[in-house]
């Protein structure tokens, strides 16, 4: 089975780390996990191919570690100057003493799979292997978030760099009181609110603070104009949730342990079999779906059966989508190490 590219990585730095002098390609080939060794049943064509596999990435990872900030040193043999080697000088890579509580560490990793294949996916995963290699407390993989979503991530990603920039931002919305519109906005903050992520900022349109909860946009939410447009007040206004909703009743079955957030606000209204059904208000479907799907598995909707068959149907697409992505991956990286 194919290895992870960050976990690659984090091998690739332990070794030339640790390496007493040096590492040459071929030593790095055979010691380090991710790496294929040479084939030596293979025929000329075959090798020749692995090799230059090899070589490909390997060349890749160099840039990564170097894009990373880490210090790979090129180092040539004083007596046969053709012979390459590579090595970490620990002194130079050392950061300050850290570490990381259990609770800590788990924080991290959730920050990382926030933006997990989303357009930050990358940077995040790396700045997890780099504290990785630091410090024996931070989780080696993200742990896994049942309902985010990419698209709700690059949303957010986008948000966040329009904000830098003071740029406003524009997507399609939907909302119980207006329907879909088209809205213009200067970007402010992104909340959480009731486990869902919301923009606040100054809708241009109305010409007064408003708040859009992000998993009602639809299509691209796009940055327009030029930077620098608006200016961010200080203080912030409290924001203005919009109305409130009729409140409605739903049964949710959950996992012993587990929902702690709905069990509070909610009450016990029996079991079925090791399902705890609790009976609770809410005023949003979507946001009701949302938080069900954010248990990963450990939560489910009784009724009503519209919420209940729009938990099952996300669920189903994000397993459909993981995958297929999975697939996908495995199936290049199969196709790089075979053909070159």
């Amino acid at each position: 089975m194919a290895t992870d590219p960050a976990e690659r990585l984090l091998n690739l730095i332990i070794a030339l780390t640790h390496a007493r002098v040096r590492m040459t390609r071929a030593q790095i080939r055979s010691a380090v996990v991710g790496y294929e060794p040479s084939g030596e049943a293979l025929n000329a064509e075959g090798l020749r191919r692995k090799d230059a596999a090899f070589e490909r990435m390997f060349e890749r990872d160099k840039d990564e570690l170097r894009r990373m900030g880490v210090p790979l040193l090129t180092v040539v043999d004083p007596t046969h100057g053709d012979e390459i080697g590579y090595r970490i000088d620990a002194s130079d890579a050392a950061m300050p003493a850290i570490d990381f509580s259990p609770a800590e560490a788990a924080a991290l990793a959730i920050a990382a799979e926030y933006w997990q294949g989303a357009t930050l996916g990358a940077d995040a995963h790396q700045g997890l292997t780099k504290i990785a290699s630091a410090t024996a407390s931070a989780p080696r993989s993200p742990l896994t978030l049942g309902a985010r979503t990419s698209s709700s991530s690059d949303a957010t990603a986008v948000v966040v760099d329009a904000r830098a920039k003071r740029m406003v931002v524009q997507f399609e919305y939907t909302s119980d009181s207006s329907g879909t519109l088209t809205r213009t906005v200067e970007p402010w903050q992104v909340l959480l609110r009731g486990s869902a992520e919301y923009l606040y900022g100054l809708d241009r349109d109305r010409g007064e603070p408003r708040t859009f909860r992000l998993s009602r946009i639809h299509g691209t939410l796009r940055a327009v104009g030029a930077e620098g447009a608006y200016d961010i007040p200080r203080p912030l206004p409290d924001p203005h949730w919009g109305a409130a909703g009729q409140e409605r009743k739903a049964v949710v079955g959950l996992r012993p342990e587990t929902g702690h957030a709905l069990r509070q606000r909610g009450t016990a209204v029996g079991a079925d079999g090791d399902w705890d059904l609790i009976e609770v208000a809410y005023r949003h479907a979507d946001a009701l779906r949302d938080e069900v799907l954010s248990l990963a598995g450990m939560a489910k909707v009784v009724s009503p059966f519209d919420i209940a068959q729009d938990v099952r149907l996300h669920a189903q697409a994000a397993y459909a989508t993981a995958t297929a992505d999975t697939a996908t991956a495995d199936t290049a990286q199969r196709s790089e190490a075979d053909h070159g």
